[in-house]
């Protein structure tokens, strides 16, 4: 089974749980930046609640591809490592995870599908995944839309895919249909974990995967199983 989605900065757990279930995933990294997506920011949890971290990125021209897209001031890691640091300190695996981050961050990555990569390879080392990972910027795609997802998998020999619940909306079928690929769609469902300050604001979903694992790493890959689940559509 294979997946695919874009380069994003420390992503949340859906994906995770798509990247868990497939034997191949594909990093989507020639495509367009996203403005205002989550490409190169994402959500952890606060005192106060959910707050975005936010990698600034250089002017780009409409079509830049996601792997071309250059941070604007690497210093901007010192600020996020801080902000982690003072919102995490108090977590169980605090140090481990931290540490990783750190050493990531440290060596002032400027280009941001370089920095997501690194973060999203360290939390799959994390979690023991297994899974197969490839990039479309290395496999010369020529389509766009479910022509160029098609087109990915029929390039990885894989013959069925794995979508997230929100894509099947925009997505031809009979297309796939056509190319004898079946589709499946992932549903994540965000049971409670433990968090910080649950007593003050409650449990927080739809955070990046740091906040999983710094509070819960030994349990992680077990929740992200166990919270998922597959139908097939065709």
């Amino acid at each position: 089974m294979l997946s695919i989605h874009q380069s994003q900065f420390l992503s949340w757990s859906p994906l995770y749980y798509k990247v868990l279930r497939s034997d191949h995933f594909i990093v989507l990294d020639h495509v367009q930046f996203q403005k205002n997506g989550v490409q190169n920011r994402n959500l952890i949890k606060t005192p106060q609640g959910e707050l975005w971290i936010t990698i600034p990125v250089k002017h780009h021209e409409m079509e830049t591809p996601i792997n071309e897209i250059l941070i604007y001031n690497v210093s901007v890691y010192d600020k996020i490592l801080k902000t982690i640091e003072s919102n995490y300190k108090k977590s169980i695996y605090y140090t481990d995870v931290y540490k990783i981050v750190y050493d990531i961050l440290s060596k002032k990555i400027e280009n941001l599908h370089d920095l997501n990569n690194s973060l999203f390879l360290s939390m799959l080392n994390i979690l023991e995944s297994n899974t197969n990972i490839l990039y479309s910027s290395q496999m010369n795609p020529s389509s766009k839309k479910d022509d160029l997802v098609i087109e990915l998998i029929k390039k990885s020999g894989d013959n069925e895919y794995l979508s997230g619940s929100g894509a099947l909306a925009y997505m031809d079928l009979e297309k796939f249909r056509k190319e004898n690929i079946k589709v499946y769609v992932s549903k994540f469902n965000y049971l409670p974990y433990k968090q910080l300050w649950e007593n003050k604001i409650g449990f927080i979903k739809n955070l990046s995967i740091l906040d999983l694992v710094i509070n819960d790493i030994d349990n992680a890959k077990k929740y992200l199983l166990n919270n998922g689940n597959l139908t097939r559509v065709i």
